[in-house]
């Protein structure tokens, strides 16, 4: 129950922060959703064209990567619409759809086969950052600096906070930009594994710790669990994952 009451508290506070952000703007009609795979591997993007409401099918679509058009398409009923792309190269990259006036941006995260990744948990990772502007700042340094040793991966964990709030967060807080996915439980994991993705640690609410038990060793938890390893701050989390790198 005292899980609950924080997570909840959790949502309010985004809600709250963003309020101003997002007060005098509309959401995006053309929603392109952020991908992981590794070099050489295919990755399908999947984008969606909406109404003021509900999905609008049948647009014409402009995909381009790093500003360099890629391919036009056009969304089914649904308003959804998908496009199969191989990287070349290795790294962030951004992805722009554009339907008419309007248009939306994601990522496609690209990985040589031996990088590690490291997945945080956007709700279970950063409820006590959004409480504490020193667990924050500690979170943030924390990172920012295993950034540049792994690659990071935020997973999104409730759907009703979407990628775009979640992002549009990330970045008013100055974290390391990278991927924000959904979390669909052990079928993110396996089609992660899939592309040859090398699940090397996560953070986050006992929950994830538990459904990646078979997908990943170095699991860790701020809630006490007995499925990962339970740690005080994310200072604590540095040394443990400082002490694994080679």
């Amino acid at each position: 129950m005292r899980n609950l009451s924080k997570y909840f508290l959790l949502i309010a506070t985004l809600f709250l922060g963003l309020f101003n952000t997002f007060a005098s703007t509309s959401f995006a009609d053309v929603i392109i959703f952020d991908q992981v795979t590794t070099l050489g591997t295919p990755v399908r993007l999947v984008v969606l064209t909406k109404g003021k409401l509900f999905p609008q099918g049948g647009q014409l679509v402009d995909i381009y990567i790093d500003n360099e058009k890629l391919k036009q398409i056009l969304t089914g009923g649904d308003g959804y619409g998908f496009l199969n792309y191989i990287p070349k190269h290795p790294g962030l990259k951004r992805v722009t759809a554009r339907s008419g006036v309007e248009k939306g941006s994601g990522l496609i995260l690209t990985l040589e086969k031996h990088e590690k990744v490291v997945l945080i948990e956007l709700e279970g990772g950063f409820k006590d950052s959004l409480l504490s502007d020193k667990t924050k700042a500690d979170s943030r340094g924390v990172i920012a600096a295993l950034s540049k040793k792994f690659k990071i991966i935020y997973l999104r964990r409730y759907r009703y906070i979407s990628n775009a709030l979640s992002k549009k967060w990330l970045k008013m807080e100055n974290f390391p930009e990278s991927v924000v996915i959904t979390w669909k439980g052990i079928l993110t994991l396996e089609a992660l594994k899939e592309k040859g993705v090398n699940l090397h640690a996560i953070i986050g609410s006992t929950a994830l710790i538990s459904a990646s038990i078979e997908f990943i060793e170095n699991r860790y938890s701020f809630e006490k669990t007995k499925d990962g390893k339970t740690v005080a701050d994310w200072k604590e989390i540095e040394k443990l994952l400082n002490n694994l790198a080679p």
